[in-house]
């Protein structure tokens, strides 16, 4: 068991945050995650993690979790599903200076922040501006912030992830917007969590900005034919240039189990080039990166493992909604070019 004080996850419910959780309780950390849902408070508690009931939206419950803290981990974000019908900007600006606040009152040493990469270029999504302003936010407190930028992250539960498997899967012929070429540096789940493992109290990391990547830098069309291979049904792409986020969000929604709200800012980024622009963490950080392919690869064992009853459709649209699709994609060819 190691010792020492308690580090505080925020966003220990989420995709990258559960990984984490199992990562640091199983390195003997004394792990603490601040959390709204009573039911997935349970559930932490059962694998030994210390809970405090919370919201950071409303700064209820920030300064009993981050009693005794040293290093905290900001994994909030709102992904266009903000509560209440607010705007997911607005509620992620007034989570991250909550926080901001609150670590200052508390003394507070750390910070590991995760945003996006692609949130440095001259036109953002709002998805990634949202990002980069907190970042912004989180460093007007008096804690030392370490923030690491990533792209898409490879693994099972991932909501991108999720959204190109799916699609690989259900259809044979994919309808695809102009930035399906955009080029992406993913990273695999297990090595980005090797990652945030590492900064943890790390005095090297204080004050830093890292991009974070795999070792394959691939445009989103190879990406879902590199997927297409490994499930054994390669897609083939149509690109339409009028095809605008709003659309391949409802798109997403009707084919995948991603909902549209989700896929959004998902969506929107797609259009910045995630790639990374330095590799300095490399020489902090010496980890055997996984590939594109093999990290695939194990997020579809995974994959498998937790759904064992999982079975390919067909590669066929689904009923109920092949009548709206149809829609949407003569509504897109009829509408003016735009960015």
């Amino acid at each position: 068991m190691t010792n020492g004080p308690p580090i505080l996850i925020l966003g220990a419910t989420g995709f990258v945050g559960q990984a984490l959780v199992r990562r640091l309780s199983s390195q003997g950390y004394p792990v603490r995650a601040m959390v709204r849902s009573p039911g997935k408070a349970a559930a932490l508690r059962s694998v030994g993690v210390d809970c405090v009931m919370g919201d950071v939206w409303t700064g209820e419950g920030l300064d009993p979790a981050l009693q005794g803290v040293s290093t905290a981990y900001y994994l909030v974000h709102a992904m266009g599903a903000a509560p209440g019908g607010k705007d997911f900007a607005e509620v992620d600006r007034q989570s991250a200076t909550n926080f901001a606040k609150a670590a200052s009152r508390s003394g507070l040493h750390q910070v590991v922040y995760l945003g996006g990469l692609g949130d440095d270029a001259p036109t953002l999504s709002r998805h990634l501006a949202s990002r980069r302003e907190v970042g912004q936010l989180l460093r007007s407190g008096s804690a030392h912030v370490t923030q690491l930028r990533a792209g898409i992250v490879i693994g099972a539960g991932g909501a991108s992830f999720e959204m190109m498997v799916q699609l690989v899967e259900k259809l044979p012929v994919m309808i695809c917007p102009r930035w399906i070429d955009t080029r992406c540096q993913a990273i695999a789940l297990e090595d980005l969590v090797s990652y945030l493992v590492g900064c943890a109290g790390n005095a090297r990391v204080l004050d830093q900005t890292y991009d974070v990547g795999g070792p394959d830098v691939l445009r989103y069309s190879e990406m879902l034919m590199r997927i297409g291979a490994e499930v054994g049904r390669r897609p083939t792409l149509i690109v339409i240039p009028r095809f605008t986020p709003a659309l391949s969000s409802h798109w997403v929604g009707y084919i995948t189990e991603v909902s549209p709200d989700l896929a959004r800012p998902v969506i929107d980024g797609m259009a910045s080039e995630a790639v990374c622009r330095e590799d300095r963490i490399r020489t902090i950080f010496p980890l055997p990166l996984q590939g594109f392919d093999e990290s695939i690869r194990r997020a579809l064992q995974e994959r498998r493992r937790a759904m064992p009853g999982y079975r390919l459709t067909g590669g066929r649209l689904p009923a109920p909604f092949t009548g709206r699709i149809l829609r949407l994609t003569r509504r897109s060819l009829e509408m003016p070019a735009g960015p």
